[in-house]
């Protein structure tokens, strides 16, 4: 598959390359983000070594990274034999005159770390005494973000701010994502993207697939990475996975305050909020308030809410078919799972919505920059009724600017009227956001179109209207 996006990545490991002086590079982000398939398509016609950290025997490691070096440096004994010593394998790297830079990228450095706890000591006194004065590029690569923020990145840490650059590896952009499932039509495309969201890994596994049965098909077979994904991914920060699993199967179903989640567990809430924020480091979930009010991490109030898209799926239709799987076949499970899925690609569209308006933003294309994207909640007042809470899908504003966006988002097989609209506009005045200050503006997005009352009416007030074809031309793909 062809490798994508990254741009911004790769530029900053090529000027820390064309450096004058040594660099330390250190990357990370959850797995299956390509943080590999960065490193080496970067090393692609330079002089690198590549090194993939274990949890074997930590000799073993050094003999093998010190024979790679020693390949690569021309150094035969290196080569031949290795070494059991780091400092000697620093000295020697030391002592040969580079005229080219060398790149030494080891990746899952975690793992070297858990094979023996001196290793950030180590590799410390190694750059401090033999290579950050020498023609050397240093990457430290890791898929555990605690341990490289504990390990690296922290105060306390021994490399604590040796490193010349920090790339955080984040999910690909929307319109990089979609044309990873570029062999199938754009719908069953953007299907695809409700599930997977912007994990590249996740694309590979179905770029043979002809159209979204087959996708389901591939998810659903107990052979695939899917099924256990997320204690996989779980597993590279915590030991107890079955709590943060239960916990994310709480808040996929709307139990998303922590003292509701520590009643459903029977443990005390500050123990759920320890659990809550090895989730947010991950990228799992996020803390959610109504988008106009500022977020503290340490507020009591707002909610959690699933931020993984794949979390999603896997909570609502993989926790729940683990029997029938073994018992019906995947063939069976991925068929019901079809015949419902518009349930959850109605969620995931305002979701989509988000990611779309974002990359809208970025590349210029909205007439406006936004500063912040989320979903607005709050009562309305003129009802006295319990039942006052009024929701808007996405509320997008620039701060500066003073320009807002109100969207509605419907997944039906029906086009959305001016109804919709006019109940958007009506739902926009009870947002208390610089209300006499503000540039209002309205969209619509919908997967089977709009009436032609609601088109007349968008062109009069210029609002914008979505539908999968216009979606499809905006993101070129």
């Amino acid at each position: 598959m062809e490798f994508v996006d990254r741009e911004e990545e790769l530029k900053a490991l090529k000027e820390n390359y064309k450096s004058k002086k040594a660099s330390f590079v250190v990357m990370y982000g959850r797995r299956r983000l390509g943080k590999t398939e960065l490193i080496k398509q970067f090393l692609k016609g330079i002089k690198g070594v590549y090194f993939l950290a274990t949890d074997e025997d930590i000799t073993k490691q050094l003999k093998s990274l010190s024979s790679l070096i020693g390949v690569k440096l021309g150094i035969e004994d290196l080569a031949r034999f290795g070494t059991v010593d780091w400092e000697s394998l620093f000295m020697r790297i030391a002592n040969v005159e580079l005229k080219e830079r060398l790149v030494i990228a080891v990746d899952e450095f975690p793992h070297l770390v858990k094979a023996d706890k001196a290793i950030p000591s180590i590799f410390q006194k190694g750059w401090e005494l033999y290579l950050k004065d020498r023609n050397v590029m240093l990457i430290l690569s890791g898929s555990s973000i605690g341990m490289m923020q504990k390990e690296v990145l922290n105060q306390a840490s021994p490399l604590y701010q040796r490193n010349t650059a920090i790339i955080k590896l984040k999910p690909l952009r929307v319109d990089y994502a979609i044309k990873m499932a570029g062999n199938l039509k754009f719908i069953d495309a953007l299907k695809v993207y409700f599930i997977f969201g912007g994990i590249p890994a996740y694309y590979t596994y179905i770029e043979e697939c002809k159209n979204f049965d087959e996708v389901l098909e591939a998810i659903f077979k107990q052979t695939s990475i899917f099924v256990d994904e997320i204690s996989v991914i779980l597993s590279e920060e915590a030991k107890n996975t079955g709590v943060y699993l239960d916990i994310i199967d709480f808040i996929a179903n709307g139990v998303n305050r922590p003292s509701e989640i520590a009643s459903k567990l029977a443990i005390p809430a500050s123990e759920v909020i320890r659990y809550l924020n090895v989730l947010l480091r991950v990228g799992i979930v996020e803390k959610s308030l109504p988008v106009t009010k500022k977020i503290e991490r340490r507020s009591k109030g707002g909610v959690y809410e699933i931020k993984d898209n794949y979390a999603l799926f896997w909570s609502r239709y993989i926790k729940r078919n683990i029997e029938k799987l073994s018992l019906e076949g995947y063939k069976s499970v991925a068929s019901a799972v079809q015949k419902e899925f518009d349930s959850f690609a109605s969620i995931m569209f305002e979701r989509f919505a988000k990611d779309f308006l974002a990359f809208m933003s970025i590349t210029r294309k909205l007439g406006f920059t936004l500063t912040k994207i989320g979903r607005w909640w709050g009562l309305n007042l003129e009802k006295k009724s319990a039942a006052n809470q009024e929701e808007i899908d996405v509320v997008a504003f620039n701060e500066d600017t003073k320009d807002i966006l109100f969207v509605e988002c419907k997944w039906s097989n029906s086009k959305v009227g001016k109804e919709v609209y006019y109940d958007l506009k009506r739902k926009a005045a009870f947002v208390q956001w610089y209300n006499n200050e503000r540039h209002e503006h309205f969209a619509l997005f919908s997967k089977s179109g709009f009436t032609k009352d609601m088109k007349e009416i968008a062109k009069k007030e210029d609002a914008m209207l979505f539908d999968l074809l216009s979606i499809e031309k905006v993101l070129n793909v």
